[in-house]
């Protein structure tokens, strides 16, 4: 059970605040995101000592800490819309937040183009093209919000990130 809302270090709530049910990611989310890390050059005991896990967040994905796990929390629902590539970069820009050492912090935009970047060079590092890399974008806000940039901004670092990786490294 997951603990999401106030007191959660978490940098956005999609479902608000309510405790979700969370199990292990399916083979294929746990793949990805192991193959992320390995792309990333990420050690499994220390940069990658994340869980991976599968929920129902409304079609979204957190990165989280709960009682001192590390955890992303990926919304299967949304494969249908996003595709194999899609999920992998959606699983690939939750990394960054953790790489990047959001979480515990107050939300900003540039948190997300910082985690937009690292998984625009996470995907190409992947051996993933650059149109999989961009694969996500049709279920991004075209406008800015107060936590997220909007969509072109977005696009752009992304671009960045998988043009030169080395930049997706630098949050």
């Amino acid at each position: 059970m997951l603990h999401l809302g106030k007191g959660s270090p978490a940098l956005h709530m999609p479902v608000g605040t309510k405790d979700v049910f969370a199990e292990p990611a399916s083979e294929d989310y746990t793949y990805m995101f192991f193959d992320l890390c390995d792309a990333m050059g990420l050690k499994i005991n220390d940069e990658c000592n994340i869980y991976p896990m599968n929920a129902s967040l409304g079609g979204n994905a957190i990165a989280t800490i709960q009682d001192g796990n590390r955890i992303i929390v990926y919304d299967r629902t949304l494969s249908p819309e996003i595709g194999y590539e899609g999920a992998m970069m959606v699983i690939a820009h939750e990394l960054g937040h953790h790489y990047c050492h959001h979480l515990g912090t107050a939300s900003d935009p540039r948190k997300e183009l910082a985690a937009d970047r690292f998984a625009g060079a996470a995907m190409h590092l992947s051996k993933m093209s650059l149109d999989a890399a961009l694969s996500a974008v049709p279920i991004l806000d075209e406008l800015p919000s107060k936590s997220h940039p909007g969509r072109a901004d977005r696009v752009k670092v992304i671009t960045d990130g998988w043009n030169d990786p080395a930049v997706g490294k630098k949050c």
